[in-house]
C-alpha cells in the first residue's frame, strides 16, 4: 500500500509539499532550544540589542528566575523553544552570531591597550611620557604611583621567592595598570 508521499515523489513533484519527518522536527527543536540556551546567557544589554517578541523575552526571564536543578527549568526550556518556532530565528541567529564575533575596531583597541600596558610595566619614565602624550586624558602622577606599586610588589617576590610566578598582590596591581590605559584610551 502506497502512502500520499510515495505518490508525490513517484510523480516528480517537489518535496516541499511533503511534510517534515518527526525526526527533524525534533532536531529542529532541540536546535531552537539550544539558541534559547544562548539567549539566557545574554545580559541585559545585549538582548535588548536583539529583536525578540514579548513572550518570548518574559518566557527568558521567567527561565531566570527558577532555582537551579529543578525540573521547571527543563519545562521552561521546552516553551522557549516553542516561542522560538514562531519568532523569526534566522534573525535571532544572525544577531546572535553578530554578538559573538567581536569587532575588528575592539579587537585593535584590546591589542593597543595590551601593548601600552606591557610597555608601561617594563618601561621606564620615557614610556610614561609618550603615554602621557599620546593621550591626554592620562595623569603622569597616577600613572608613576600605580607602576611604582607594581614594581615594588615584583620586587618582593623577585627577592623573597626565586620563583618566576607573580604574587596575587602584584598581578591585582598589573591589572590596575591596564585599567588605568584603557580608561585613559576612551
Amino acid at each position: 500500500m502506497k502512502s500520499p508521499n510515495d505518490e508525490l515523489f513517484e510523480d516528480g513533484n517537489s518535496s516541499s509539499n511533503v511534510d517534515i519527518s518527526k525526526t527533524r522536527r525534533k532536531k529542529n527543536s532541540t536546535e531552537l532550544q539550544k539558541m534559547g540556551e544562548d539567549l539566557l546567557s545574554l545580559n541585559k544589554k545585549q538582548l535588548d540589542q536583539i529583536d525578540v517578541s514579548e513572550p518570548l523575552l518574559g518566557a527568558l526571564r521567567e527561565y531566570q528566575r527558577i532555582p537551579p536543578r529543578h525540573e521547571a527549568r527543563r519545562r521552561q526550556l521546552q516553551y522557549i523553544g516553542k516561542l522560538m518556532r514562531a519568532t523569526d530565528h534566522e534573525l535571532i541567529r544572525a544577531a546572535l552570531e553578530k554578538l559573538r564575533t567581536p569587532d575588528r575596531q575592539q579587537v585593535r583597541r584590546s591589542q593597543e591597550i595590551e601593548r601600552w600596558g606591557e610597555r608601561l610595566s617594563v618601561g621606564d619614565t620615557d614610556d610614561i611620557e609618550a603615554f602621557v602624550e599620546a593621550f591626554p586624558l592620562a595623569e603622569r602622577q597616577e600613572l608613576r604611583q600605580l607602576l611604582r606599586r607594581f614594581q615594588q610588589l615584583t620586587e618582593k617576590t623577585a627577592e623573597g621567592d626565586a620563583a618566576i610566578e607573580i604574587s596575587e598582590p602584584a598581578k591585582a596591581a598589573r591589572r590596575r595598570i591596564f585599567d588605568y590605559v584603557k580608561s585613559c584610551m576612551q
